[in-house]
């Protein structure tokens, strides 16, 4: 039994971890407690701005052709 209930609970902590890191774009197994960078999440963030202001001008083109 206590070995069943501590097989539960490190099965929830390294499942929870690998959560973790797949909510946060990270590979499965890789550390959940080391920070990204401040650089790091400025590319990311400056990437997310320029598709969504190219799909915009997109948008924009295709209303002004009609």
């Amino acid at each position: 039994m206590k070995r069943t209930l501590l097989v539960l609970i490190i099965g929830a902590l390294l499942g929870g971890a690998v959560v973790y890191n797949l909510m946060n774009d990270r590979d499965a197994f890789s550390n959940p407690f080391e920070s990204d960078s401040l650089l790091d999440n400025i590319k990311d963030e400056g990437e997310e701005l320029l598709e969504d202001s190219v799909d915009s001008l997109k948008e924009g083109l295709e209303d002004l052709k009609d």
